[in-house]
């Protein structure tokens, strides 16, 4: 009996430190994920942006001057920001971020091309702290990917999943007359 009453106790105080291991786990993860969600949607910006897709991690904001929606899409590992929106036809224009020192102002020529043959370009911001590089998708699908190498500067995202109906029917809303 004696044993038997030993064991109970050794059993309750493994089960107290199993569940107390598991609620700091559990705390841990939930907080780690709220310090990532805050970085992901302060980084780089001054400007307060909100989830538009949590779970793609794809975020919005309404432009101030044409008070349209403008998505973006913050790549830690990669250290770039990609921001994307729809133009009056329905057709993409699309800019990444790449936060890095550079000289204010200047523009910097790259090796790659486009079809055309004209060397792509990164724009250093007014301030130095970032590359710049634009781009316009004349197609209004957006089932597409996303790949450039921008001599080291690299862009990899799929547009598949995003969902820009949002964007769309500003666009229609706006041609009400």
């Amino acid at each position: 009996m004696v044993i038997f009453k030993i064991l109970l106790k050794i059993v309750g105080i493994g089960l107290a430190v199993v569940v107390a291991l598991m609620a700091g786990v559990f705390g841990y993860e939930y907080f780690e994920d709220k310090r990532r969600d805050n970085e992901e949607l302060t980084y780089f910006t001054s400007k307060k942006w909100v989830w538009y897709d949590k779970y793609g991690r794809v975020q919005v904001n309404q432009d101030i001057f044409t008070k349209k929606s403008i998505l973006r899409k913050v790549n830690l590992d990669k250290n770039y920001v990609i921001y994307i929106f729809k133009n009056q036809d329905y057709s993409i224009s699309a800019m990444a971020v790449f936060p890095t020192k550079c000289e204010p102002n200047t523009e910097i020529v790259t090796s790659k091309a486009y079809s055309d043959g004209t060397l792509k370009k990164l724009q250093c911001m007014e301030d130095g702290d970032a590359l710049v590089y634009s781009v316009s998708w004349s197609a209004k699908d957006t089932d597409f990917k996303w790949t450039e190498d921008l001599d080291g500067f690299k862009i990899d995202e799929n547009f598949r999943y995003w969902n820009f109906d949002k964007l769309d029917q500003e666009i229609t809303l706006q041609k009400a007359k």
